[in-house]
């Protein structure tokens, strides 16, 4: 985002390139950006899954983040507490079950920038964007369309047309969405701006990913948020690309709410729970939110009463206690993240995607074309790419697992190839390659990996 005040990575990487008289493409470059790393030992606390007796080239915590190697054990010390406390483990210690929500909101919290009583660990994400929009949206008059991103992640376009159709409105005519019918080209912020502030009138809610899971762009979440407010709309974001990834300041950029998973770039295992944030300038008791007993006050939770005393904040929108094991899975890797902070995750992230786009350009110009935006204050981790270039081969290895959403274009055949070769990646329709370099798990090497397959699988 504007203001984090790092230099560009392209001229980084070409004077330490200089300095140590090599070229960009040279593999002794990606050794000394290794050895210079300074988040190089954080990569053991992962477990790199194996092919062929060596790790893995894994590229796809966009998708899945890789199992921190504590998640056996936390998990482990749970299932005993379980067996030797039974129902007492709710409340003995260590770490009682009636107050696990509340043990990791602060690492939470400090990696979406929010104080701590405006995050919670709940539900899974579009149960989350359920909530906040059953309890934000209020169509009134001519102010009842909600303004999204042209092709957001199919989940929240069902979501948001559903909720729609819930408040008797039309989804048809009351959801506007921004941008291009190409559903790979860039978002012009400045569009979605100049919308927000002529139909500000009609829009009730503005609700976008923080980064589009397609093309991997950031969008300008404070920009956005000043021009909705500004027309008295409200805003939320889906964060599932966006959190662990990008830098985020929920609080200071006046969200009204915010919803992500927890199983991307947050590593906290697959399906497992998600997070939500509501800003603490809103009194939560006036929304007409979904309620359940463990949104209760604690202290007066198992009294039989009819009217619904709320935890203060977002905590008060939790339906059910949350699973234990789910809690434990996420602990090992969000207690890292506020070891390490996410200003030493961003700095190297934005070197090692630089040092990707680089790559890319010098050794298949031509070959792939690099959909994500350049700017590095528009985008994340990950570079989306589209194969240009015809393939050596387009023959299927045998035995490869297609689930059935893409098969048999460019990008999904590279993908089963690269699989082969010990390199994980993924695909998404219509012919996209997803290629995100994590910086609490991935090298340069990893990188330099990559794209030396990609030059022996795309034809020069």
């Amino acid at each position: 985002m504007k203001g984090e005040n790092m230099s560009s990575p392209r001229t980084e990487l070409q004077e330490k390139a200089a300095a140590r008289s090599c070229k960009i493409t040279d593999e002794a470059l990606a050794k000394k950006l290794d050895e210079e790393d300074e988040l190089k030992e954080y990569r053991k606390d992962f477990r790199i899954p194996q092919k062929n007796g060596k790790d893995v080239v894994y590229l796809c915590g966009n998708s899945l983040g890789l199992q921190h190697v504590g998640v056996v054990g936390s998990v482990t010390e749970h299932l005993n507490k379980w067996g030797e406390q039974a129902v007492e483990g709710h409340f003995e210690q260590p770490c009682p079950w009636f107050e696990i929500d509340e043990i990791l909101r602060k690492a939470m919290s400090t990696v979406v920038g929010a104080q701590p009583s405006e995050v919670v660990l709940m539900n899974t994400l579009t149960v989350n964007l359920h909530l906040m929009m059953t309890a934000f949206y209020k169509p009134e008059g001519e102010k009842r369309k909600i303004l999204i991103e042209r092709n957001p992640f199919p989940s929240d376009m069902y979501a948001i047309r559903s909720q729609i159709r819930s408040k008797g409105c039309d989804p048809d005519a009351d959801l506007i969405e921004i941008g291009s019918e190409d559903e790979v080209k860039a978002f012009d912020e400045q569009a979605i701006i100049d919308t927000i502030n002529e139909r500000g009138d009609e829009i009730a809610m503005v609700v976008l990913a923080g980064v589009h899971f397609l093309t991997g762009q950031l969008f300008n979440m404070k920009a956005i948020t000043e021009a909705a407010h500004a027309k008295n709309c409200i805003v939320g974001f889906d964060l599932a690309h966006a959190v662990g990834n990008a830098p985020l300041h929920l609080h200071d950029w006046n969200v009204d709410f915010a919803c992500w998973c927890t199983y991307k770039y947050l590593n906290a295992g697959p399906g497992n729970i998600a997070g939500a944030f509501v800003h603490s300038s809103i009194d939560c008791d006036k929304l007409n939110r979904l309620e359940g007993w463990w949104g209760h006050k604690r202290e007066t939770r198992f009294k039989l009463k009819h009217e619904f005393e709320g935890t203060p904040g977002v905590a008060s929108f939790q339906l059910s206690n949350p699973g234990v094991v789910n809690m434990a899975s996420i602990k090992p890797c969000l207690e890292l993240f506020e070891t390490v902070g996410m200003d030493k995750l961003r700095r190297k992230s934005v070197l090692l995607t630089g040092y990707l786009e680089m790559l890319l350009q010098e050794v298949l110009p031509g070959r792939i074309e690099i959909l994500t935006p350049s700017d590095t204050e528009k985008r994340g981790a990950q570079l989306s790419v589209r194969v240009v270039g015809d393939l050596v081969s387009n023959e299927l290895p045998g035995n490869v697992y297609e689930c059935g959403t893409n098969t048999n274009n460019k990008a999904s055949i590279l993908q089963k190839q690269l699989e082969i070769e010990g390199i994980t990646l993924d695909n998404r329709p219509p012919d996209i390659l997803r290629l995100p370099p994590v910086p609490l798990y991935n090298s340069f090497a990893d990188v330099f990996v990559l794209v030396t397959a990609l030059d022996r699988f795309v034809k020069k």
